[in-house]
């Protein structure tokens, strides 16, 4: 279905630069490196490194695993697929085949870390998990459990779903979601043995990260003035047990294994917009421009040169970790025992605090 793309942004077809190959989230069921939020020419052109974004199967076209199959979800093998052929092809395209930083957010992100426990190549030199929601017991599938919801799909398709058409198996899984009442059931399978985080590590996420499912869940589209107010002590909650808790997982694993971790939170915001700094807040500072972002809620009232001036630190210290496997000096390295985190309140300072996560008074 020619749903397997790679887009290459590049200051120059000589050279030999850090390469960043990113992958989108949407629930595992939508989006595309194709979309103009994700545009790398920014990114590329300011910080010269080369920017690869990624599509791949969704849903049950990337993740349906039937029980005769083993390995990773087919969705996984495109992904390691796509880094491979980076690692093959890139020099053709000013990039270092030998330096190679994944970046990824939300269903991105947890991609990548199930990318590492897969294996990368020793080409892979570190990983940004930005919003990752690697805590989610419900999408940390194995083997059996990819094979039972396989078995619940088919039941429900009526049919083998591989003698189904796309339509058909878009129909079935619009009906899958419904009656299982969630979105996010499309996950990678995790292997029975996983193989440690053994690269360097920057993971991270929004102060109000888990702001837009809670109001969701509510059933509203927007916040209201109060909600803020009303929800402070669960959206802490929520992100602590859906993000907070994964990111100690993956940067305690890191330093465990002999190699460097940064924890960050991404707090800048826009006040008049009422969404403070919810889920993909830190996308516009990497990604796209002006026009892909101007209808973005979160971003209402906010002035675009102001956010242009910002990325660049924030774009400057992801570029380092690609050329070098260090965000900054700004930065504080990962502690298991203190788990302190660099808090990114405003890009164009950095000014860093030091803050406990589970610290009320930080968020």
């Amino acid at each position: 279905e020619d749903c397997q793309v790679l887009s290459v942004f590049t200051p120059s077809l000589t050279g030999r630069r850090p390469v960043m190959i990113w992958y989108h989230g949407g629930a595992s069921i939508t989006g595309g490196g194709e979309l103009p939020w994700y545009d790398g020419t920014r990114l590329a052109a300011e910080q010269d490194v080369v920017v690869v974004t990624v599509t791949a199967r969704l849903g049950a076209l990337g993740f349906l695993v039937l029980d005769e199959a083993e390995g990773p979800s087919p969705a996984t093998t495109d992904h390691l697929a796509a880094v491979d052929w980076v690692h093959r092809h890139i020099d053709q395209f000013g990039g270092d085949p030998d330096n190679i930083t994944v970046f990824g957010q939300s269903a991105g992100g947890y991609a990548i870390d199930v990318m590492m426990r897969w294996g990368l190549g020793s080409y892979v030199k570190g990983a940004i998990i930005q919003s990752g929601f690697l805590s989610q017991e419900s999408i940390r599938y194995r083997h059996e459990d990819v094979v039972e919801q396989a078995a619940a799909f088919t039941a429900l398709l009526g049919h083998d779903p591989r003698s189904a058409s796309v339509a058909d198996l878009l129909a079935g899984q619009t009906a899958f979601a419904e009656h299982v009442g969630a979105v996010e059931i499309w996950a990678p399978v995790r292997p029975d043995s996983e193989k440690p985080v053994s690269i360097p590590v920057v993971a991270g996420w929004t102060r109000h990260d888990t702001l837009p499912f809670i109001l969701l869940k509510n059933g509203q589209s927007a916040p209201r003035p109060e909600d803020f107010e009303l929800l402070h002590d669960q959206v802490h909650l929520q992100n602590t047990v859906d993000v907070v808790t994964g990111n100690h997982r993956i940067l305690d694993e890191a330093v465990a294994h002999g190699t460097k971790a940064w924890h960050y939170e991404f707090a800048w915001q826009v006040p008049a917009s009422g969404w403070g700094s919810p889920h993909c807040m830190g996308l516009p500072f990497l990604l796209g421009d002006h026009e892909a972002w101007r209808a973005a809620p979160m971003l209402s009232g906010a002035d675009w040169d102001s956010i242009d001036r910002r990325g660049r630190h924030l774009r400057s210290a992801w570029a380092s970790f690609a050329r070098n496997r260090d965000p900054g000096d700004e930065w504080v390295q990962h502690d298991p025992v203190t788990r302190a985190v660099t808090q990114l309140n405003d890009p164009a300072l950095l000014a860093m605090q030091m803050a406990q996560v589970c610290d009320p008074a930080a968020f």
